[in-house]
Order: structure tokens, then C-alpha cells, then sequence
């Protein structure tokens, strides 16, 4: 495998997948050397300057996702404006006109959520910055890429792969307005592809990795049975996919009716906005009512919630301690209680839902994968050990490192697509009789 790989890289063929997430897009790539690589943009989008602001800063950070001030032209985006100057990920979250994902639990349903992800230009922008990134990272100036990406499930059985596919088909410009690759730019190339139903493949990365380019074998080849329940934990949905002996059971997948991690994130923000604390330093400064202890979902994740779980997922913490620095002074207010309050009622919701979908598809065992296993892990940890005390296994299989979960899907893809781009290589050597 690793010659067809390095063979296609060379010919600026980069094997990639992509998960299109409402709290960020994730990538994972197969380098020169035939190994894994990922990272993660927020998806967050503002508007920006069409040149460099004087108060932009250094261009000195080697964090090519951190910085990211880009031109892009695309016929993927609206026809109102197939030529944009924007801020995406990291540095658009403090942005005038900033665009991320919402939802209304009145007005929106699961449909128009995942409606949002394939139409809406704000994960098409993000999409096609991630794969610029990535050509970057690898030095290319330009790629050609077989798109490998996806769907909620419920979107996938209304839209068809093809239609889907379409959002991102095409050639794709990307100019870094700064940054470290300031002035550079790079082409993408989407010519051919596939979509998937989210979580429909995600059992590849569950019992294989890529190292050198070569397929090997994870330890829970041991622990899965033939037939289980995989949930896919996301920010926007929850999908349940169900494998039988023969594959994946179309009738019996789903998207559950449940909300993602997004709306109790939110929920958290607006009451660590309401504090005693944060509403007395706003009102000493004469700040407005709507100024925000933190700027995005990323920025509160990565700075707030996930330092503490990872914490208690190394084993360094029995229990997490959620702390914040408001106005980013050095003091910090224990928020525990009312982050844990959120984190119960995600980890319940989805405890129900996920535990019911199982029983009534019949299968052996539930494999819970994605970034809302981080989110509510604190207490999917204590089901798990009450679970253990009362029928003497696991509740749920989770990977063995679950601080990766959220590239679960983006490996999936990845892999999916290796496979299917690695028989085609082979098919055309093979001699004609």
C-alpha cells in the first residue's frame, strides 16, 4: 500500500477524509510516509479585510490553522459571492459578523440542522480551508483530492451520495492573506468522491490504523463481536448505526432524536455570561450586556471543559474541576456545579437513547465514538463502573484512546477511501488477457 500511496502523492493525490462538524471540521491526511495525520478548524467563519490589517501581528506562528486571514474562490459558495475574504476557524472568533453553527430547539429539527452542513456556506468555507491547510502542511501548491466526507445519516437516505457530493465538487482557490504562508496560495482539485452516512464506516478506524501505509489491527478487534451498535456522538446530531453479520442495517441506522453537545454548551456560556462575578466586572468597565466571557464553543471547549476531562480520562483526576478567568484575569471562579449540570443532562438524554436504540436493534454490544464521548464522559465513566457492578462487563466499548474520538469519523473516511483508491490502482496494473 505505501507505494500506491507515496505513488499518488507524488502525482499531488492526497488521501484524505473529512468530518464536517457544528463545533469544528476535522481532517486526517496520509503524508508522504504513509502515516495518519489530523488536526481541527473551528467552524467558525466573519468576514474579512480583502489585505492584511496593520494590527494583524507577527506572521512568526508555524500553526498554519491558527492564523487563517484567507481569499477564497469557489463556485461551491453562494452565487452571490464566489469570491470571499474571510476569517475562518481560531481567528474569526472574536470577528465582527462571526458565523457559527446555532440551533433554535423550537424552531429548528434535526433535518434543517444537517440541511445546514450540506448547503451552508459556512462548513463549505470551513471544508475547503481545512483541505487548503492540508495542502500546505504537505507543501503542495496544488491537489488533487478524492473527496471522502459525510452526512448525517437522515440527510444521506433524503439527499443521495452523488447530490451531496456536489457541494464541494470542483476547483477551489485559496490565497493565506497571513499567517506563516502569507502570499502563498494553494488549488484544490474535487473531482471525484464519496459521501457517507456518519458513522457508517467509522467502524474502520474502530479495527484498523495506518501506519506506514499499511493497514494494522487495533486491540479492539478482540473486543468487538460481529453484530453492535455504534453511536456516533457529534456536536450538531447523534447517529446510530447498527452492524448485523451481513453489514450495516439501512433500516435499523438512524439519526436519534436528541440534541448534540451544542445546546448545552450554549447553555453553559450564557450562565457563565450571567455570573455575579462576570456581571460586576462588566458593569465596572461599562461594558455592553451582550459582551461574552468567551468568544466561540472552541474557545470555551479547549480553554474550559476538555483540559479537565482529559485530566480524569489519564486517570490524574478522579473528578473534574471546571474553572474560568474572567476577562482572562489571572483569578478563576469554580464553575463545577453548573457545568456539571449540562454534562448530566447530555450524558442522561444520551444514556437513554443510545441504551433503548441498542436493546431494540438486537445486537451485542454499544461502541460509542465522537467528541460528545469527551463531553460527557465524567459521567458515561460512572454508568460504565455502575454498569460493571451490577452485570459484570462493560456498558460500552469506547476506543482505546479516548481523547482521539473525535477523529474517529474523519479516520474512517480516510481509510474507506484508501481502500477503494487502493483497488483501483491495483485493477489498472493488473495485465488484460
Amino acid at each position: 500500500m505505501l507505494d500506491v500511496i507515496q505513488k499518488l502523492y507524488d502525482k499531488n493525490i492526497i488521501i484524505s477524509g473529512v468530518d464536517q462538524g457544528n463545533k469544528s471540521a476535522k481532517f486526517s491526511y496520509l503524508n508522504r510516509h504513509g502515516n495518519i495525520a489530523s488536526f481541527a478548524i473551528p467552524t467558525i467563519v466573519a468576514p474579512a479585510e480583502d489585505k492584511k490589517s496593520a494590527v494583524e501581528g507577527s506572521t512568526e506562528t508555524n500553526t498554519i490553522e491558527k492564523k487563517l486571514h484567507l481569499k477564497i474562490t469557489s463556485k461551491s459558495l453562494s452565487t452571490v459571492n464566489q469570491e470571499r475574504y474571510v476569517y475562518v476557524g481560531h481567528y474569526a472568533r472574536n470577528k465582527k459578523g462571526k458565523e457559527e453553527p446555532t440551533y433554535n430547539p423550537i424552531e429548528d429539527t434535526q433535518k434543517n440542522m444537517s440541511t445546514t452542513k450540506f448547503s451552508n456556506d459556512l462548513h463549505v468555507i470551513t471544508t475547503i480551508s481545512g483541505l487548503a491547510v492540508m495542502a500546505a502542511k504537505e507543501n503542495k501548491e496544488e491537489i488533487h483530492i478524492p473527496y471522502a466526507g459525510g452526512l448525517p445519516v437522515s440527510e444521506i437516505k433524503e439527499l443521495g451520495s452523488e447530490k451531496a457530493l456536489e457541494s464541494v465538487k470542483g476547483t477551489h482557490t485559496v490565497e493565506f492573506m497571513d499567517g506563516p504562508l502569507e502570499k502563498k496560495s494553494v488549488t484544490l482539485v474535487i473531482g471525484s468522491g464519496k459521501m457517507y452516512g456518519e458513522g457508517a464506516i467509522t467502524d474502520l478506524s474502530l479495527n484498523f490504523d495506518i501506519q506506514q501505509g499499511e493497514l494494522v489491527e487495533t486491540s479492539l478487534q478482540d473486543r468487538l463481536s460481529e453484530t453492535y451498535a455504534l453511536g456516533d456522538l457529534g456536536a450538531g446530531t447523534s447517529e446510530m448505526i447498527i452492524f448485523t453479520e451481513e453489514g450495516i442495517d439501512g433500516n435499523l441506522s438512524q439519526s436519534l432524536d436528541i440534541e448534540g453537545t451544542n445546546p448545552y454548551i450554549d447553555r453553559i456560556r450564557e450562565k457563565v455570561d450571567n455570573l455575579d462575578e462576570f456581571r460586576a466586572l462588566k458593569e465596572l468597565f461599562d461594558l455592553d450586556d451582550s459582551e461574552r466571557a468567551y468568544q466561540s464553543r472552541e474557545e470555551f471547549m479547549s480553554e474550559v471543559i476538555e483540559p479537565s476531562i482529559l485530566e480524569v480520562i489519564r486517570g490524574e483526576a478522579d473528578t473534574p474541576t471546571f474553572e474560568v478567568r474572567l476577562l482572562k484575569s489571572k483569578k478563576t471562579t469554580d464553575i463545577t456545579e453548573l457545568v456539571m449540570e449540562e454534562i448530566r443532562k447530555y450524558a442522561n438524554d444520551h444514556k437513554k437513547a443510545l441504551t433503548s436504540a441498542w436493546n431494540s436493534a438486537g445486537v451485542d454490544e454499544l461502541v460509542l465514538v465522537g467528541g460528545g464521548v469527551l463531553f460527557g464522559y465524567p459521567v458515561f465513566k460512572e454508568v460504565q463502573e455502575k454498569f460493571m457492578e451490577l452485570q459484570g462487563q462493560e456498558w460500552v466499548i469506547m476506543p482505546d484512546k479516548v481523547e482521539e474520538a473525535p477523529f474517529f469519523t474523519s479516520r474512517g473516511y480516510l481509510i474507506a477511501n484508501l481502500i477503494q483508491l487502493t483497488e483501483k490502482e491495483e485493477a489498472e496494473l493488473e495485465p488484460v488477457n
